[in-house]
C-alpha cells in the first residue's frame, strides 16, 4: 500500500487518480465523523464531501505530506464546527433530539447497530476518533494512534477508555428500554 505522503504528492503533481485513492482509505473515517455531529446519514455525506474538497483545493499547502491523515481529520472538525455554528444561528432548524433520519434507521435496521452509533455519538470526540480509526476504518494501531498524535500506550488506553465508556452507554441505553 502506497504512503500517504507519496499519493499526496502525486495528487500536488497533477495526478488526481492518486487523491482518489486517499478518498478509499479516509472517507469512512471521515463520514463517521461527519456522522457523529450530523446524527443524519445524508447531511454526514453532504459534510464529507464538503471536507474532501477543501482538502484537494488546499492539498498543495500541505506542508508535511506524510501528515496528510491528522491534516484530513482537522479539516473534519473544523466542517462540522462550522455546521454546528449555522445551526445553532438558525434556531429553527437546530435542535438537539435525535433527528426522524436515524430513528427510521433504528426501525429499518438491527436495533443493536443502531444503539450502537448512538452511543458512539456520546462519546468525547478523541475517544470517537480512536474507536473510528481503528475499528470502522480498519487502520492498525500504530497508523491510528499517529493519526491522533499519541504514543502507543497512550492510544491503547483511549481505546480501552473508549470501549468501557461505550459499554456503560449501552447497559444504560438498555435499562432504559427494558
Amino acid at each position: 500500500m502506497e504512503q500517504d505522503s507519496s499519493l499526496v504528492e502525486q495528487t500536488v503533481a497533477g495526478k488526481t487518480s492518486a487523491f482518489g485513492l486517499l478518498y478509499e482509505r479516509y472517507a469512512r473515517v471521515v463520514r463517521a465523523i461527519c456522522f457523529d455531529e450530523t446524527r443524519d446519514v445524508q447531511s454526514a455525506q453532504e459534510l464529507a464531501q464538503e471536507v474532501f474538497l477543501r482538502a484537494f483545493a488546499g492539498l498543495a499547502k500541505l506542508r508535511a505530506a506524510d501528515r496528510f491523515g491528522p491534516w484530513l481529520i482537522s479539516i473534519a472538525r473544523y466542517v462540522c464546527r462550522e455546521w454546528r455554528r449555522s445551526r445553532r444561528r438558525d434556531r429553527h432548524q437546530y435542535t438537539d433530539h435525535v433527528p426522524e433520519a436515524v430513528r427510521t434507521l433504528d426501525e429499518e435496521t438491527d436495533e443493536t447497530a443502531c444503539r450502537l452509533r448512538l452511543a458512539i455519538t456520546r462519546l468525547p470526540e478523541q475517544e470517537r476518533l480512536a474507536l473510528h480509526l481503528f475499528y470502522l476504518n480498519g487502520d492498525s494501531a500504530d497508523a491510528a494512534r499517529q493519526i491522533l498524535g499519541l504514543s502507543r500506550a497512550g492510544f491503547y488506553k483511549l481505546l480501552e477508555r473508549a470501549r468501557r465508556q461505550l459499554t456503560e452507554l449501552l447497559k444504560d441505553a438498555e435499562e432504559k428500554i427494558q
